[in-house]
């Protein structure tokens, strides 16, 4: 059974990767993870001061889920970064929730830089 699943896994997880490259690329840097269902992504540059928990509801109006960095720290830190499940969905639902997330980011960016002007 593993033998059959794992090839499915590995063509999500890639296809993940490939699509917070292709949205996020600038913004973003991803693990590999070698084994398990989920890759984290880690904001940067510009975006390395975004909170991922303040970020939350605004990801789910936008049909996006994601698991936010301090839900995995006793010190509430990594507030830059999340935790995506690439497991359950296929590639293209893959791509659509990615691309729907950088809508999010990217907004949240121009929300912090007219915020940075006023």
């Amino acid at each position: 059974h593993l033998e059959r699943l794992k090839p499915v896994y590995r063509e999500r997880k890639l296809a993940m990767r490939a699509s917070l490259e292709r949205h996020l690329g600038d913004v973003v840097t991803t693990t590999d993870p070698e084994g398990g269902f989920f890759l984290w992504a880690t904001l940067r540059g510009e975006a390395a001061g975004l909170d991922t928990e303040a970020l939350f509801p605004a990801a789910l109006r936008d049909g996006v889920a994601y698991i936010p960095g301090p839900a995995f720290t006793v010190d509430g830190s990594m507030r830059n970064a999340l935790r995506l499940c690439f497991a359950t969905s296929s590639p293209e639902r893959i791509e659509d929730g990615v691309s729907r997330l950088a809508g999010t980011v990217r907004a949240a960016l121009a929300s912090s830089r007219a915020g940075a002007t006023a």
